[in-house]
């Protein structure tokens, strides 16, 4: 196939040139279009460390095979794109076709088996857009391949010199894969460790959590209560109550007259902000809470010691103010409108607000906050991720744990010191737990 990129199989140099441009655009897309398949066939299986797991022992197997180690065969077509194409098509269909055909991978002879890890890789992390890329890549190696004979060298004196070092090439093909693996096998060790939490019957969500005290909600039917849990002790429970915000001995929950903090210790209420309140979120003196009326919602702040309170964000009726956090002198929430949702966050003392994330494509939610961290609920394509980043920092977030399983959603979230905790839902059957995330 490669004769036919020379200015005789092309019929000129300039022809040779479009044919090598045609080429390389098919083979880009297709190579590209195939990693998003494969990462979009990975948003519908489970993920995580057993995938990445998977991937890291095909890896060592592939390396035993390019060693000579552990000879199999690999699943393939054992055929090139069709020599008839160039004395049937015009250049520019067959010029795109080859590339097109060989940028897939899938549907020629392949001599190595790191395509194939490369293509469980791409199913393993889930991700369409990174796969393409990623993918990409490949597609670029393919017209390189085609491009690569200079014009004092013959196409088939390329390709023989090539075979020639076909025991060397697959030393470091072999060397290669198992670094891979390594990596891979990595990864998980130095991840973060999801634990789901053993709390009872129930629904727990909304958890809180302050000096290892964690406080959260309980839905048994149509009842409600907030249960906090030392770390040694019986568990303290508050019925009628919902969303629960711990700082140090004190709590704030949503109730049906309105927020109460109460010492949960003793059960002495401290304060009381009567109406359609709900989600508060408490750093003493500060308390948030969302506000609702017949005109939308607001987010308010308010200083229980000097009587202070005021808006920070507000939305109409159809638009969403989460659950806020308070923690280190900073407030962060959620904002969800109509083509797009934010994490915000504003510094109490010099009243700078930041958005820290924002998408037009999924929706971003429930933020906690510690002295030092923020982590947020990411949610799209049919996939939830608990994502973490350092307070200050412009690195991408990372990713503390995910569920891609249909109908199973990352819910809201708690963050102290390096533990997170997030509840999750399973809506086909309305079970939510928590989970427990050291990072």
């Amino acid at each position: 196939m490669i004769e036919s990129f020379t200015p005789a199989g092309c019929g000129s140099r300039r022809r040779r040139r479009l044919a090598l441009a045609l080429f390389s655009l098919g083979a880009l897309l297709s190579a590209a279009a195939l990693g998003a398949v494969l990462g979009l066939l990975g948003t519908l299986l489970p993920g995580g460390r057993a995938a990445l797991a998977a991937v890291a022992v095909l890896a060592l197997l592939a390396a035993a095979r390019e060693a000579g180690l552990l000879p199999f065969p690999l699943p393939q077509a054992r055929r090139q794109v069709p020599d008839s194409w160039r004395g049937s098509l015009p250049l520019p269909a067959w010029s795109f076709g080859y590339g097109a055909g060989l940028g897939a991978g899938i549907f020629t002879y392949q001599p190595v088996a790191t395509f194939w890890v490369a293509c469980a890789g791409a199913v393993a992390i889930g991700r369409p857009a990174v796969s393409a890329a990623c993918f990409a890549f490949y597609g670029a190696g393919r017209a390189l391949m085609a491009a690569l004979p200079s014009r004092a060298a013959s196409p088939a004196g390329v390709v023989e010199r090539l075979g020639r070092s076909t025991l060397a090439l697959r030393r470091a093909n072999a060397a290669a894969l198992t670094a891979l693996a390594g990596l891979l096998l990595l990864v998980p060790a130095g991840g973060a460790e999801a634990t789901t939490l053993s709390l009872g019957p129930g629904r727990q969500l909304d958890p809180s959590v302050s000096n290892g005290v964690l406080a959260h909600s309980q839905r048994e039917g149509t009842a409600t209560s907030v249960v906090v849990r030392p770390a040694s002790g019986e568990p303290v429970v508050f019925e009628g109550a919902e969303s629960p915000s711990l700082h140090g001995d004190l709590l704030a929950y949503a109730d049906a007259q309105g927020i109460r903090v109460v010492r949960w210790t003793t059960g002495e209420e401290i304060a009381r902000a009567p109406g359609r309140l709900s989600k508060p979120a408490l750093e003493w003196p500060y308390l948030a809470f969302v506000a609702e009326d017949s005109r939308g919602k607001r987010l308010v702040l308010s200083n229980l010691e000097t009587g202070e309170h005021g808006a920070i964000a507000s939305v109409g009726l159809r638009g969403g103010l989460g659950r806020p956090a308070l923690a280190g002198g900073r407030l962060a929430w959620h904002v969800t409108l109509a083509r797009s949702s934010s994490i915000m966050l504003l510094d109490l003392a010099s009243r700078r607000r930041t958005v820290v994330e924002r998408t037009r494509i999924g929706s971003l939610s429930h933020p906690a906050l510690s002295p030092t961290h923020i982590v947020w609920v990411d949610a799209r394509s049919g996939r939830s991720r608990v994502l973490l980043r350092e307070l200050g920092s412009s690195r991408a977030p990372r990713t503390l744990v995910e569920s891609r399983a249909r109908g199973t959603v990352l819910w809201t979230t708690a963050l102290e010191g390096s533990t997170a905790y997030v509840a999750r839902w399973q809506q086909p059957t309305g079970l939510v737990t928590l989970q427990q995330i050291r990072f």
